[in-house]
């Protein structure tokens, strides 16, 4: 069986400079859980943020694949346009951030934050 989500060979870098990602490649088989890890500044949050297409304007993406395996078949994520990307982020895939202040606003319930999220992406209610 086919990985649920495949980086191969991922570039990422900023500028006229060097590649700050170079060559990342990894596999997550669906019921798997991956960590990523390394130094403060290695590219583990460039490299996430990818896979979501939530690269900073500045940040280039210079090569390689993202494949995600749904239930729709297999998509190279970096191709899609970005309506059907929409409906892929946060319904299909999603991403903890490691900044909770600048994810979660503590104007609102954590739970309603996260209830959000399958409201607008699973039509549910808030009963549900």
């Amino acid at each position: 069986m086919a990985p649920l989500l495949e980086v191969n060979d991922l570039s990422i870098g900023f500028g006229n400079g060097p590649s700050v990602v170079d060559g990342v490649s990894f596999a997550l088989n669906a019921g798997e859980t991956l960590a990523l890890v390394g130094e403060s500044g290695s590219g583990k949050t460039l490299s996430c943020r990818s896979v979501l297409r939530l690269l900073p304007d500045a940040a280039q993406l210079r090569g390689g694949s993202i494949r995600f395996n749904g239930a729709e078949g297999a998509v190279n994520l970096l191709s899609l346009p970005e309506k059907k990307m929409r409906a892929i982020r946060g319904d299909r895939i999603s991403m903890i951030f490691q900044e909770p202040m600048r994810s979660l606003s503590p104007l609102h319930r954590l739970g309603d934050q996260v209830a959000e999220v399958l409201r607008l992406h699973r039509n549910m209610g808030r009963r549900a």
